[in-house]
């Protein structure tokens, strides 16, 4: 099965969030170009809070958010 990578701006955090909330991991790519993957936790209106694969718990400002990237399973 092929994968499908679904984009979410940053700008519409809030419209997707019990989307986001429901996916094993996400890809959160900074302003900055950094990217951080991991499993969202957490979303409020000021920030995001994101568990990596380390362990560690980021919060991150939402205004610092550029898109957030989940693969999805395609059909075909």
């Amino acid at each position: 099965m092929g994968k499908r990578q679904i984009r979410i701006s940053g700008t519409k955090l809030q419209q997707h969030i019990l989307e986001l909330l429901d996916r094993p991991a996400v890809q959160v790519v900074l302003r900055s170009r950094v990217v951080l993957a991991g499993k969202l936790l957490q979303v409020n209106p000021e920030t995001i809070t994101v568990l990596d694969m380390r362990r560690s718990k980021h919060v991150l400002p939402t205004d610092q958010i550029e898109e957030i990237i989940y693969d999805l399973e395609a059909a075909f």
